[in-house]
């Protein structure tokens, strides 16, 4: 999780390089904030999208499981 996050941060100061130090800072606060409103949105649109618990991702995998395990045979070992 720190290296993810260390290398996002460093895509949003390679952007601003040259900058100076208020310019940078600056810079740096309204991307972050663009950022957590954009997150804000996405979770809104989760939450209105479907009445379930889980987020598009694990849905997508949910339903992937669910098609594979439907070609699954079962056998009796009993015989």
């Amino acid at each position: 999780m720190t290296t993810n996050a260390s290398e996002s941060f460093n895509g949003v100061l390679k952007r601003s390089r040259g900058l100076p130090i208020q310019a940078l800072v600056s810079a740096t606060y309204y991307h972050c904030i663009a950022m957590f409103l954009k997150r804000e949105e996405d979770s809104k649109n989760w939450a209105n999208e479907a009445a379930s618990r889980f987020v598009p991702k694990v849905l997508r995998m949910l339903r992937i499981r669910k098609e594979k395990g439907k070609k699954l045979n079962k056998k009796c070992s009993n015989k």
